[in-house]
């Protein structure tokens, strides 16, 4: 079958006329597509923005009486991970290893969500077994000298609550390291500067909304009293060239722990000030 010219024109301005919706429409999917997209970068933007962006140095308290140092972090997003060392107090726990960034946030932002939520709660859990309040005793950290000898003697599960108890657990911290062999120092002194116990409070366990069964401290006993401690101390480091001074304050919690021994942990991210 033949065209005449006009027809066959007309056909043709026809197809052109569907040919340019077809692209209209095509164009206008593309360009809604690109929208949405462009609309969500924003808020994931913002999202990984929000985030706490480690830092080598950085000390993040992650619970139980543990911090972990960031030595190093690489990747990003969901691949983001850390180099850490573990600390226990002032002690070191174990070797540096990789973790997930989101996970080490995750247990910052728990540690941190708990203290606020306990924020009023110490008071109100007292034990019946209460140890007055003391006044701080202070010495001058420019005069104290370094004594290497242990604050009291040794002390047994049978010990009452006190301060010479927790001095003695605090200094053990540091002592237990003192043996001569590598890196270590060859003796440790422990000279208190200030000393402040608080009001003890009762280790409760609590059920978390999606989390579960959680207690005040981790690393503490169910239900055990807990005796917070306030302490600014002088610590020296002997060696066989020489020996090095340094000022650390912390808070610590004091406790029995599973076999009915005292124990005192850091409870804090220490501040410590090297002092030569």
């Amino acid at each position: 079958m033949k065209l005449s010219f006009s027809e066959g024109t007309a056909l043709l301005e026809f197809e052109v006329e569907i040919m340019k919706k077809r692209t209209t429409l095509s164009s206008t999917i593309f360009l809604t597509i690109a929208l949405l997209a462009i609309s969500f970068l924003p808020i994931n933007s913002q999202a990984q923005n929000s985030q706490h962006k480690f830092t080598p140095g950085e000390m993040v308290e992650t619970g139980g009486g543990i911090s972990a140092k960031i030595l190093r972090c690489r990747g990003t997003g969901d691949d983001e991970e850390c180099e850490v060392q573990y600390y226990r107090g002032e002690a070191l726990e174990s070797t540096p290893r990789w973790e997930n960034a989101l996970l080490l946030r995750l247990a910052e932002e728990r540690v941190l969500n708990d203290k606020r939520r306990n924020g009023g709660e110490q008071t109100n859990n007292a034990n019946k077994e209460q140890v007055p309040q003391q006044q701080e005793v202070t010495v001058a950290v420019d005069t104290a000298d370094c004594s290497f000898a242990p604050p009291s003697s040794a002390t047994s599960g049978t010990d009452k609550p006190g301060e010479r108890l927790f001095k003695r657990k605090i200094y053990d911290l540091y002592h237990i390291i003192a043996n001569g062999s590598g890196s270590a120092p060859l003796q440790v002194g422990v000279t208190f500067i200030n000393f402040t116990m608080k009001t003890p409070f009762t280790n409760v366990v609590r059920v978390v909304a999606g989390v579960g069964a959680q207690r005040i401290n981790d690393a503490a006993p169910p239900n055990t009293t807990i005796y917070p401690v306030l302490s600014k101390h002088l610590v020296c480091e002997q060696y066989r060239d020489r020996t090095y001074r340094k000022q650390v304050e912390n808070k610590y919690a004091c406790f029995k722990n599973r076999d009915g021994e005292w124990v005192c942990g850091a409870d804090g991210i220490p501040k410590i000030t090297q002092l030569n």
